[in-house]
């Protein structure tokens, strides 16, 4: 029986990517949505379990539509500043993406964050090689700096609110440490040169050798201090509105939340999460979620676990349901791409 190549394998494994090439790579990583969806679901039956199965329903039931939908947009709007630098790393490595394309293949990124360290949001660079006839290895640090500062705009917030409520401040400080550490990884080449001598037999590091060297041509240009402040002065915005998704929730089930207690619950709980390692931080930051619910605003469980249900389908599902329908949305690009060619083999022939 042939072995079943790892998801990062099936990613970074590709040559001469055609369009059937690439509906297949995309079909592979999509099963990560169905399986997260299905876990998601079992997630939020447990809690419900705890809360009262009923008694939680109602709470959905009654929740005011208009202002839950603030949540939605208040995370949108997000996704929306985060364009921003999404623009400016392209900028800065010299692509020229048309807007309505850039924005397409950025929102389908979000598609991907149920995968294991969003490591899914690679298959949107095959996208943007495709639109721009640039090398992968070349725009694919475009979508590591955007995942790390993205990291980076949530840590900061995280720890800021811990300072202010003067808890969890050690962990969370871990935590960013912790974190910090993979990422050190792909954005130093003196490291990565280091690792590699150490532990050239590993199959991870032979994998980023592939295009380990292209790769820190194009991402040492990113690398700068200029870029990462003007990502972390999105970010930061960004991960606040974020956290609003729990603010205009609570608010929609009846609570009168402080902002600065909501973006508490919300930044500590997906801090962690992300050390779980889980795929979109399932189970680990659903629970944090609760607890720190009832916790900070004295909720009942039933509330606490009907708020965050809520919360989790605004601030994680929305993105991707959203991200899946512009990821294949975009396949469009290579069906074009394609039909370019044919036509340039048609008139040559005549």
């Amino acid at each position: 029986m042939a072995k079943k190549k790892s998801l990062w394998y099936s990613i970074t494994h590709q040559s001469h990517l055609d369009r059937e090439g690439y509906i297949k790579l995309v079909r592979r990583v999509e099963l990560f949505v169905v399986g997260g969806l299905v876990a998601s679901i079992v997630i939020f039956l447990a809690l419900a379990l705890v809360g009262g199965i009923g008694m939680v329903v109602n709470v959905i039931l009654g929740a005011r539509p208009y202002i839950y939908a603030l949540a939605f947009v208040a995370v949108f709007s997000g996704y929306c500043i985060r364009f921003v630098k999404w623009e400016y790393f392209l900028r800065v490595l010299g692509l020229k993406v048309g807007l309505k394309k850039s924005f397409s293949v950025y929102l389908s990124l979000y598609s991907m964050n149920i995968t294991p360290g969003k490591i899914g949001r690679v298959v949107a660079a095959y996208t943007l090689s495709r639109i721009t006839k640039i090398r992968l290895a070349s725009i694919v640090p475009i979508v590591t700096v955007d995942i790390f500062t993205d990291f980076l705009g949530v840590a900061i917030v995280a720890l800021l609110a811990a300072l202010y409520f003067h808890r969890f401040v050690v962990y969370i400080l871990l935590i960013d440490i912790v974190l910090l550490l993979p990422f050190a990884f792909i954005l130093n080449r003196w490291l990565y040169n280091l690792l590699k001598r150490l532990f050239r037999r590993s199959n991870f590091i032979k994998n980023f050798t592939l295009y380990g060297e292209e790769y820190f041509r194009s991402q040492s240009r990113l690398n700068s201090p200029k870029v990462y402040l003007l990502s972390i002065s999105v970010t930061v915005p960004a991960a606040i509105l974020n956290a609003m998704a729990l603010f205009f929730t609570l608010m929609a089930v009846g609570v009168v939340p402080s902002f600065s207690g909501s973006v508490f619950v919300q930044t500590s709980s997906l801090m962690f999460g992300m050390i779980s390692g889980a795929p979109g931080n399932l189970g680990v930051t659903d629970a944090s979620l609760a607890a720190l619910l009832s916790s900070v605003f004295s909720l009942s469980v039933t509330t606490s676990t009907a708020a965050t249900i809520l919360t989790r389908l605004a601030e994680l599902w929305f993105g991707v349901v959203l991200g899946s329908a512009f990821l294949f949305y975009t396949l469009r690009y290579w069906t074009a791409s394609a039909v370019g060619i044919r036509k340039r083999k048609v008139k040559r022939q005549d």
